[in-house]
């Protein structure tokens, strides 16, 4: 399996270093997004912030499974976006711009706890809910994107219905592999890093 790993990164890596500069540039857009932010907005993030903070810290129950319910719900609404643009005539542009959103989300969220609570303290926040997760959901939407984006072309290539029967079965298995991935990240999120960032809650 690591031989496998090794062969197809190897084989796609000018693909996964285009996804990880676009995820790069989606990062720095939403922290130049939210520095630029008004007042309004920063307050309205720093109640929900504080408030979720103040919640852990007083024991407040967490839903884990209402969590990892709607985590994995999100994930699948993203699988299925990507699956719908791999047919379609605007499939890879869009491919790429869900991967630059994803940076803009991270960075965006990164951006506003460390300005809510510090870079010390925010780093602190962001890595315990985040990083974990996200080291398990970043490759899987790259593996999935560049299955979908390598499954248009192999239906342009050749319309043949042997063609794209091979393309869509082979794609239909990436997609699970991403599915799996992603519900993993989803267990991640909910269960470690929630737990972890209990263990470190009196810091932040």
């Amino acid at each position: 399996m690591r031989k496998a790993l090794e062969k197809h990164i190897k084989e796609n890596i000018k693909e996964y270093v285009i996804f990880g500069l676009i995820l790069i540039i989606g990062l720095f857009i939403g922290t130049m997004v939210l520095n630029n932010s008004s007042n309004d907005q920063r307050e309205e993030i720093s109640g929900y912030l504080n408030g979720f903070n103040t919640q852990i810290k007083e024991g407040s129950k967490i839903e884990y499974s209402k969590m990892i319910f709607e985590l994995i719900k999100k994930d699948l609404k993203l699988v299925f976006l990507i699956t719908f643009l791999s047919v379609s005539i605007i499939g890879v542009p869009a491919i790429y711009l869900i991967i630059g959103h994803k940076g803009f989300c991270i960075g965006y969220t990164i951006s506003a706890i460390s300005a809510i609570f510090g870079i010390g303290k925010g780093m602190i926040f962001s890595f315990s809910l985040m990083f974990l997760s996200k080291i398990v959901e970043i490759p899987a939407i790259f593996f999935l994107a560049l299955s979908g984006i390598r499954m248009y072309k192999t239906i342009i290539k050749d319309r043949s219905k042997e063609n794209i029967k091979y393309a869509i079965t082979k794609y239909a298995i990436n997609m699970l592999i991403s599915i799996v991935m992603l519900i993993i990240a989803a267990f991640i999120e909910t269960y470690l890093s929630t737990n972890l960032y209990l263990s470190i809650a009196k810091y932040v």
